[in-house]
């Protein structure tokens, strides 16, 4: 089930920055290559810390009049608005935050169990839309199951992109920016030691950004959680797990309850070497 954008929404960003060095900042300071970005096109960067965590993910594009946007559906825009802000010294670059008036949307996807990457941007009434297809919010049971992370969720400076299935927006040969040292270590010497697991479990969803235990210690964090419709109650939920917790089939438990299935996300490639 899906439910339509609402009439206002204070949990998604719509930037649109201009001036000359708008789309250069923008490359300069997050994980994905964005130079060579065609109106209408889309696509999806990271911003991180020194040490390659999360702090933003928005979607950039392109308009007509080479203004550029930064949009997402799961997360208020000031926070990325000051955030940018701090980077613009004697850059030619102008941020107005335009969130209040236009809602991100999010296009249905064609297939429920990936992710997917944005392509497109268009504009539908006062709604911009990320991909083809009519403007739909996605549940917190959808986004679950197409294993999609979210702002305050997967996506948190507890997490690396490549630790939350968000590998493929980090560029490794498109020069330097905030993080791209520590995230090209971590690709150099295989040292991702944990991954985005699909986990299940019986009873009510329990509060998230809790630990997951093992046998004997603490070996992940799980970060979403959403109701399942069936008749017994059960849930389903993303957690970031140790891979060796994984690896060895390792008992998880939740607060002291046992977690059913266990489903390891893939995790995609970083662009380039």
């Amino acid at each position: 089930m899906t439910d339509s954008i609402p009439p206002e929404s204070d949990t998604s960003t719509a930037l649109r920055l201009t001036g000359r060095d708008a789309l250069p900042l923008l490359h300069r300071i997050s994980t994905n290559a964005l130079l060579d970005l065609r109106p209408g096109e889309a696509r999806g960067t990271l911003f991180c810390d020194f040490r390659g965590r999360l702090l933003h993910r928005a979607v950039v594009t392109v308009d007509g009049d080479q203004a550029v946007w930064l949009l997402r559906d799961d997360a208020p825009g000031a926070t990325l608005a000051a955030f940018l802000d701090r980077h613009v010294f004697r850059d030619d670059v102008r941020i107005e935050d335009r969130s209040r008036a236009l809602r991100v949307g999010r296009a249905a996807p064609g297939d429920a169990r990936s992710p997917g990457i944005p392509g497109t941007v268009s504009l539908e009434g006062e709604t911009l839309v990320v991909g083809a297809g009519p403007a739909i919010r996605t549940s917190e049971l959808e986004r679950i199951r197409a294993g999609r992370p979210a702002h305050g969720h997967e996506i948190a400076e507890e997490f690396n992109p490549f630790e939350v299935g968000l590998g493929n927006e980090v560029h490794l040969d498109k020069g330097c920016y905030t993080g791209q040292e520590a995230l090209q270590r971590l690709t150099t010497y295989r040292s991702v030691r944990r991954a985005l697991t699909r986990v299940t479990g019986r009873g009510a969803a329990p509060l998230v950004l809790q630990d997951v235990s093992g046998a004997e210690s603490t070996v992940g964090r799980l970060t979403s959680a959403a109701a399942l419709p069936d008749a017994a109650p059960s849930w389903i939920g993303l957690a970031v797990v140790r891979l060796e917790a994984l690896d060895s089939g390792t008992a998880l438990a939740v607060a002291g309850e046992s977690l059913g299935a266990t489903e390891r996300i893939p995790l995609p490639r970083p662009v380039g070497r």
